[in-house]
């Protein structure tokens, strides 16, 4: 009678501990799976920018997003659609001018330190810094699944002088 006791006790710790290990395993990929999707718009939104791709990085943007602009004339917070669209097609014409270039990419963004913290199952904030010489670039992009789609809903971005 022990014996089966046992047996059965044994039994249900393996079903349990495999249980257990399988259920883990899934949500370990599922959280990979998540994190990988808010990677892929990241990468999506980097790209188009390096190529100045209006429709595509537009597109990485939810309808309405709010952006903090890291230089004038955009002093305070971008609210509207139509100002936002207003002050990245600006940043474009100048990227675009600077470059020198008559094709994509017309820059190479040297983003480091990239960090992505799941917020919510729907929210995710991703930090940056970008390397340009005698700059220290900040971005802070807040990532919203929309549609079952990862979209910016809000970009903040800050320059400060590199230290000598």
């Amino acid at each position: 009678m022990k014996r089966t006791v046992h047996r059965v006790t044994l039994l249900f710790l393996s079903s349990f501990l495999f249980a257990t290990v399988v259920h883990a395993q899934q949500d370990n990929a599922d959280a990979a799976s998540r994190s990988g999707a808010v990677e892929d718009a990241l990468a999506r939104f980097v790209t188009a920018f390096e190529n100045l791709d209006w429709t595509t990085f537009r597109d990485c943007f939810s309808a309405n997003p709010t952006m903090f602009h890291p230089a004038s004339p955009n002093l305070r917070r971008v609210d509207s659609p139509f100002e936002f669209d207003k002050a990245w097609q600006g940043v474009f014409n100048r990227i675009k001018k600077n470059s020198g270039r008559n094709s994509a990419p017309y820059m190479k963004l040297n983003s480091q330190d990239v960090r992505i913290e799941r917020l919510t199952p729907d929210v995710a904030l991703v930090t940056f810094h970008l390397a340009d010489p005698g700059i220290i670039g900040r971005r802070s992009l807040i990532f919203q699944k929309i549609d079952g789609n990862w979209k910016i809903v809000h970009i903040h971005a800050s320059n400060l002088p590199a230290p000598e």
